[in-house]
């Protein structure tokens, strides 16, 4: 559950400071004691927003990984949006596509290769941000992508 979102002027570090070293962090969602708060850039958001061919967009990633949150765990799997019989096809697609990574080039974000719960968030963006592309280099994902958020 969501009940604040912070927004930092610029980026910041895991613990939170917006100065000096470190300060890498663009969002992050909450947990123990910040549980049910977002944290943001105002600086990542703006060029999230402003820059549509990206594929990056950082409030759409950290909303993704709250809605992930929902049933409990951050896991990449969308259990509260995925009907039943799509979860074990999902575990699998996405095992599939992060093995093909390592094998193949591709036009994900190297981010979301490094966890199946960033690489939800990424393509999250990726879907939202620009569908064309998304659904003609991976179609199999977009299709779904498309039952996970009922798009279709």
């Amino acid at each position: 559950m969501l009940n604040e979102v912070l927004v930092y002027d610029d980026t910041f570090s895991k613990d939170f400071k917006t100065e000096g070293v470190n300060r890498n962090v663009l969002g992050m969602v909450g947990t123990g004691y910040l549980d049910g708060k977002m944290l943001l850039s105002k600086h990542a958001l703006e060029l999230g927003f402003n820059n549509q061919s990206d594929k990056n967009n950082t409030a759409i990633h950290e909303f993704v990984h709250l809605i992930d949150k929902a049933d409990g765990d951050i896991d990449g799997v969308p259990k509260l949006l995925l009907d039943k019989q799509y979860v074990i096809p999902w575990i699998d697609m996405v095992y599939e596509e992060m093995e093909a990574s390592k094998i193949k080039n591709s036009d994900i974000n190297a981010y979301g290769y490094t966890n199946k719960t960033e690489f939800f968030a990424v393509i999250a963006e990726y879907f939202f941000e620009r569908p064309d592309l998304f659904s003609k280099k991976h179609p199999k994902l977009f299709e779904m992508m498309s039952k996970v958020f009922k798009q279709k």
